[in-house]
């Protein structure tokens, strides 16, 4: 694999993340000017701006490189769509099964 490849990926996947983080950089700088508490929230609203930015962009560089590999080595390239399908499962759709498994057992405990 060539050092180039690598470097360009690793710098679209960076970029990536901190553009979706940037798009929260208003609401950050909103909330650290409420008096007492501001600088707090823009704290919290930063950490939790930084997950979303990770994952999501994560997520989505994982997918525009699963996609590219598609037509260069497809046998790899659905591996990694695979890959990236299954962890997005995990991100979308698994925790609002948990949850309805929750409610689902709740309401039967509930009614019996």
């Amino acid at each position: 694999m060539n050092s180039a490849n690598s470097i360009m990926r690793i710098g679209g996947i960076v970029g990536t993340i901190a553009g979706l983080w940037m798009l929260f950089s208003p609401i950050i700088a909103l909330l650290k000017f409420i008096p007492l508490v501001g600088w707090l929230l823009g704290a919290i609203v930063s950490f939790a701006a930084f997950l979303f930015a990770l994952v999501v962009g994560l997520t989505l560089a994982s997918l525009t490189i699963a996609i590219a590999w598609l037509v260069f080595r497809p046998l790899i390239g659905i591996t990694f769509l695979a890959l990236v399908g299954v962890g997005m499962y995990f991100i979308f759709i698994f925790p609002s099964s948990e949850k309805a498994a929750e409610v689902a057992a709740e309401s039967s405990a509930a009614t019996g």
